[in-house]
């Protein structure tokens, strides 16, 4: 009995920093060391911005100007667009909207026509699940080329 339980406590040791790496990655969607590249593709609701993981961004309607209203629980189901440095613009993308917001824990969040930027932690990749959602105290829409925010109704895929 024993010596099984060094082997099963580095299991689940192995198994926590696991985890802590996923929970990382999905929180922090830019790569480290590069800029965020922001996309515009088509979809169900017209020609929206992605951003380099491939899935939708939206805009948060609690948030004022280009300040983030969203941290904590919020943050988690709703990752912000992090980058280190001037986002970059991929072909359909103003370069002129594209710009940062400094969270509070210093990390820049990328904003474009000065709303900051987030994925939804459930969307796959070209799929967008929550668009004109009412979540942790704000409307959640997909953000349009033109830097306004798409106001037409979801589908219900939650």
């Amino acid at each position: 009995m024993k010596a099984r339980l060094p082997i099963s406590w580095l299991a689940v040791f192995a198994t926590l920093v696991a985890v802590s790496v996923a929970a990382f990655a999905a929180s922090a969607p830019a790569s480290t060391g590069a800029a965020a590249r922001v996309t515009v593709h088509a979809s169900e609701y017209g020609r929206v911005l992605f951003g380099p993981s491939g899935k939708v961004l939206y805009v948060f309607g609690a948030d004022r100007g280009s300040v983030s209203h969203c941290y904590g629980v919020c943050a988690k189901a709703w990752p912000p667009l992090l980058t280190t440095s001037t986002p970059l613009s991929g072909p359909g993308v103003q370069q002129k909207f594209l710009g940062t917001t400094k969270r509070k824990n210093g990390a820049l969040q990328v904003t474009y026509n000065h709303h900051p930027l987030y994925y939804y932690a459930a969307d796959k990749v070209g799929k967008i699940m929550c668009q004109h959602a009412v979540m942790h105290g704000g409307l959640w829409l997909v953000i349009k080329p033109s830097g306004q925010p798409n106001t037409a109704k979801g589908k219900k895929h939650m």
